[in-house]
């Protein structure tokens, strides 16, 4: 693969594992303001441990979320641009068209070949059918 579409494909999985960490860092974000702030300051004013972690459920259920996103989204990305990428390689190496050409090429150069060895080999079959021909005239005639 040329440098070109390289720089492009890598281009195309910046941009979509960029995505998936913006969406995943901004569902932490929502998860920090929905609760994991407010239960961090109770625990750090002395509050039990359950009673924060009550206040800062619904902030680490979204803040575990926005962790799955950004990791399922990257992973995906890796996927559908390495898949595509390959895809694109071996329609470009693999085209039917090309190879079918290619065969019809090499099966028309070795029909030649044996075009011309036949043409050769009946021409020195007739050769000698006229050699033998003429030597059996000229021993018949000296009996």
């Amino acid at each position: 693969m040329d440098a070109k579409r390289s720089l492009r494909w890598a281009v195309y999985y910046v941009v979509l594992a960029g995505a998936a960490a913006l969406v995943g860092g901004a569902l932490v974000g929502a998860g920090v303001v929905l609760g994991i702030g407010d239960g961090y300051e109770r625990l750090a004013n002395g509050a039990a441990l359950s009673a924060a972690l009550t206040t800062a459920a619904p902030g680490l259920a979204v803040a575990v979320l926005g962790v799955l996103v950004w990791a399922i989204g990257s992973v995906a990305a890796f996927v559908r641009v390495f898949t595509a990428a390959v895809e694109e390689q071996m329609r470009e190496r693999f085209d039917s068209e090309k190879v079918k050409s290619e065969i019809l090429s090499v099966l028309d150069e070795r029909l030649s070949e044996v075009e011309h060895d036949v043409s050769e080999t009946r021409r020195q079959v007739s050769e000698l059918k006229r050699e033998d021909t003429a030597e059996e005239f000229q021993f018949g005639d000296q009996d």
